[in-house]
């Protein structure tokens, strides 16, 4: 506890570092660090995403040395705040993303966002069997702030994900996959309709070879399988659909795939293990009906043809966005 007590007392002084740093060179009143397209970001929202305090706390936990370089010396404080730069760098990236959005009207509204938002932390709380009160406890106790500073850092970066989903959904909603080009792509990837060649197996395994002559003299004399391996303590004998390369060695395999259904291998020495084998049955590779794989074949070329338009209209249309858009930034770190 008084570890945790002196970290905190450091990560507080140098907060007030980065305060008398930033406001006194650049920052205005207002607390404005960034203006994008007239929509103000505030070292509110700033120092929300960056979280330095919680990344602090982090540090120290995991090495004392560097946690005393970053909040005891002018470097490690200047480092802090060329991240904080780069986090707000971010942040005006996902705002020109929902003014994008906002300019094909696809911006959710507050509304929408804090219904969202509300109902994800009802539902957790609902199956941690805790109230908000114990979670607002919680997330302070965690260096994570309050429960309403968590739901403004769950509100933006909701916003951004949701403006996205709507931008996204906007711009391929005329996405089509025709007849043809479903039969094309099953014929050109038939392979990946097939099932390979799955055998059904009784297997006895020994750890000597005397045991497994053993046990096989007695399932040539009739004994069924089951019997010797419940004399011989072996419990998992069964197995099913089995394919090539699946659960035993390959050189195994090699001679189970060359007999035949109802014959009897070994002993079988791979390794010093000594396997007795009886092939039950063999299943042939089959190929999927094209009826059965239709709707899966749909939905990879619909989601591929979804997935080319984003990128394009990404590629062309956001880029020129952004760099049509007036962004100021007041954030200036030397």
């Amino acid at each position: 506890m008084r570890k945790l007590l002196v970290t905190l007392l450091v990560v507080f002084s140098i907060f007030l570092v980065f305060a008398e740093n930033a406001t006194s060179t650049s920052l205005p009143s207002t607390s404005v660090v960034a203006v994008v397209n007239g929509e103000e970001i505030t070292l509110e929202l700033l120092n929300s995403e960056a979280d330095v305090n919680g990344l602090l706390v982090k540090i120290s936990e995991v090495d004392q040395t560097f946690f005393d370089v970053l909040s005891n010396t002018d470097e490690g404080v200047k480092l802090l705040m060329r991240y904080k730069r780069a986090v707000l760098e971010q942040i005006i990236d996902k705002l020109l993303i929902i003014q994008f959005a906002e300019k094909y009207g696809q911006r959710p509204s507050e509304e929408e966002v804090m219904a969202f938002v509300d109902q994800q932390i009802s539902d957790y709380l609902a199956s941690q069997g805790i109230d908000e009160k114990t979670f607002d406890m919680y997330l302070q106790y965690a260096n994570m702030g309050t429960l309403e500073d968590f739901k403004k850092k769950l509100f933006f970066n909701t916003l951004v994900n949701m403006s996205v989903q709507n931008l996204f959904n906007y711009i391929s909603k005329d996405a089509t996959v025709t007849e043809e080009e479903i039969k094309s792509y099953y014929n050109n990837n038939i392979d990946a309709f097939s099932t390979p060649t799955t055998y059904d197996l009784y297997v006895l395994t020994f750890n000597n070879e005397t045991q497994a002559k053993a046990a096989k003299d007695k399932v040539i004399s009739g004994i069924d399988f089951e019997s010797v391996a419940k004399e011989f303590n072996l419990n998992d004998f069964r197995f099913q659909g089995l394919a090539k390369g699946e659960t035993f060695p390959s050189k195994l395999w090699d001679y189970i795939e060359n007999t035949i259904t109802g014959a009897i291998l070994g002993p079988v020495n791979i390794d010093n293990t000594y396997y007795l084998v009886k092939v039950v049955n063999k299943v042939p590779p089959q190929v999927k009906a094209l009826e059965e794989v239709k709707e899966e074949i749909e939905n990879e070329l619909l989601n591929n043809k979804k997935s080319d338009l984003w990128s394009k209209f990404i590629d062309e249309e956001f880029e020129k966005f952004k760099k049509e858009s007036d962004i100021q930034i007041f954030y200036n770190v030397e």
